[in-house]
């Protein structure tokens, strides 16, 4: 996440004082498409397209090792919420961590269906 997001989640958290983070995925991502095809076609992207991806990267990788190419995305969008629910569950800066150890801040992530307009939580 670039800093101009994490200090969005920190302003909301330390200023606002949110109850709640929603990591929100979606179906069909076209930034985890693009990933997916980094790992599996050895796609090149040019400059800040290349940057964007980069730390999807990972999340497609972990994906790869459950799933056949045809449930890479789907399954690699959900590892991706994942992977930053737990960052900002556990790897973040104190504003972050202590409001949820004191109980006044939950952290959750979802999927967005596109085809059916429900959220999947995770």
């Amino acid at each position: 996440m670039d800093t101009a997001g994490m200090g969005s989640i920190e302003y909301s958290v330390a200023v606002l004082k949110v109850p709640l983070i929603v990591v929100l995925g979606h179906e069909k991502c076209g930034a985890v498409a693009a990933a997916a095809d980094v790992v599996t076609k050895d796609t090149r992207f040019p400059g800040s397209i290349a940057r964007m991806i980069e730390p999807i990267v990972p999340a497609v990788l972990a994906a790869q090792r459950n799933v056949g190419e045809d449930k890479l995305v789907d399954t690699a969008v959900e590892e991706n919420v994942r992977r930053m629910v737990e960052r900002l569950q556990k790897f973040s800066e104190p504003m972050l961590i202590e409001p949820q150890e004191r109980g006044e801040l939950k952290v959750v992530g979802a999927v967005y269906e596109l085809s059916t307009g429900r959220v999947r939580w995770l």
